[in-house]
C-alpha cells in the first residue's frame, strides 16, 4: 500500500521494500561536491577566456558575456554540468522506465495532472485573494485584458516547465535516494529540508560586483562555490525556508501516495502559475512587509504557514489516491 508503509515502488536498485541502501545518497553527496569543485576550478578559466576574447575580438556576444558578473560563471557552469550529471544518476538507480520514474499509473497523465494542477491553482488563489483582501498585498492599477491574459500564458508556460523540471529531480529522484536509505517518514522530512537548502540563495554580499576581472584570481572560483553550499547560514529566514520544507514536504507526500509525477507537476505548477502572474503584477513600492501576511513573495509570512501547514494535513491524514475503475 502507497503510503506511510514502506514501498518498494520507491526503493531504488531494484531493491523491495525490505531492504535499505545508502549509496544513492553517497551518490548524490559525492556528485553534488564534485559539481562544485569542478565548477570552481573552470568558472575562472571561463570568465578570463571571455574577457580576453571580448578584448582582442570584441563583438555583441562576448560584450554581453564579459559585463555578467563572475559567479554568474559559476553557476552556470554547475548548472551545465548537472545537465549530464542527472541522466547519470537516473542510470545508476536503475530509473530506466516511464512507470519507475512516475510518468505511467493507474490513471491518464491528463487526469493526474488536471485535478492536482486546479487544486494547486484554487488554494493559491484564495491564499491571493485573502491577502489583497485585508491589504497585505497590492495589484498594479493600470493593468488591461490582454496583458493580464498574455501574462497567464506565460506564467503557466514557465510553471510547467519548472514544475517538470523540479518534479522529476527532486521527487522521483532525490526523493527516493532518502527513502532507500530511510524510513518513509524519515526520508520524506529529510528530503522536504534539502528541497528548501537548495531554492535559498547565496548572501547578497557575496560578491563585490565592482570587482575588475583583473582582479579576478583562480581561488575566486572555490569562494563563490563555499559561500553557494553556505550561504544560507547567512541568509537563514526561519519562515522562508520553513514555508519551502512545507511545501516540498507536501509534494513527496502526494508522489509517495499516488505514485505519479503527474500529479506533483500539475501541483506544482498550479501553485507557481498564480504566484509567477503576481509578481509581476505586484505593488512592490510602498507596501510593508508583515510577520504574519508576509510580502509578494508569498512565501515570507506565517499566514503561508498556516495554509501549508492545512494542505500538508489533508494530503498526509485525508487525502487518498484515486484508482482507475476496474483496476484490481
Amino acid at each position: 500500500m502507497s503510503g506511510f508503509s514502506r514501498d518498494g515502488f520507491h526503493v531504488l536498485f531494484n531493491k523491495d521494500e525490505y531492504q535499505f541502501s545508502f549509496r544513492g545518497l553517497k551518490s548524490l553527496m559525492v556528485a553534488f561536491l564534485v559539481l562544485h569543485l569542478i565548477a570552481a576550478v573552470l568558472a575562472p578559466v571561463a570568465y578570463k577566456t571571455i574577457v580576453w576574447w571580448n578584448t582582442h575580438f570584441p563583438n555583441t556576444l562576448n560584450a554581453h558575456l564579459s559585463s555578467k558578473p563572475f559567479p554568474e560563471y559559476f553557476d552556470g557552469i554547475r548548472l551545465f554540468l548537472l545537465v549530464f550529471t542527472i541522466p547519470w544518476m537516473f542510470i545508476q538507480c536503475r530509473l530506466l522506465s516511464a512507470r519507475k520514474i512516475g510518468y505511467s499509473g493507474d490513471l491518464t497523465w491528463y487526469s493526474n495532472f488536471l485535478r492536482f494542477y486546479m487544486a494547486g491553482l484554487i488554494s493559491t488563489v484564495l491564499v491571493l485573494g485573502i491577502l489583497i483582501a485585508v491589504g497585505a498585498v497590492e495589484v498594479e492599477s493600470s493593468l488591461t485584458f490582454w496583458g493580464l491574459f498574455g501574462g497567464l500564458i506565460a506564467a503557466f508556460l514557465g510553471a510547467f516547465l519548472m514544475g517538470s523540471l523540479e518534479e522529476l529531480v527532486f521527487r522521483s529522484l532525490f526523493f527516493r535516494m532518502f527513502y532507500t536509505a530511510f524510513t518513509p517518514m524519515i526520508s520524506v522530512v529529510l528530503a522536504s529540508m534539502f528541497f528548501a537548502y537548495l531554492h535559498f540563495k547565496p548572501p547578497l554580499g557575496l560578491w563585490d560586483y565592482n570587482t575588475l576581472p583583473s582582479d579576478v584570481t583562480w581561488l575566486d572560483g572555490f569562494s563563490v562555490g563555499f559561500w553557494v553550499l553556505a550561504g544560507i547560514v547567512v541568509n537563514f529566514d526561519f519562515v522562508l525556508f520553513l514555508n519551502l520544507t512545507l511545501v516540498g514536504y507536501t509534494l513527496t507526500v502526494v508522489f509517495m501516495k499516488s505514485r505519479s509525477l503527474w500529479a506533483v507537476v500539475g501541483l506544482h505548477a498550479g501553485w507557481i502559475t498564480p504566484i509567477s502572474l503576481f509578481m509581476n503584477i505586484a505593488v512592490r513600492e510602498g507596501v510593508e512587509p508583515s510577520i504574519w501576511w508576509g510580502s509578494f513573495r508569498l512565501t515570507d509570512g506565517f499566514f503561508t504557514t498556516t495554509c501549508l501547514i492545512f494542505i500538508a494535513f489533508y494530503f498526509t491524514s485525508v487525502y487518498k489516491p484515486r484508482v482507475q475503475a476496474g483496476y484490481s
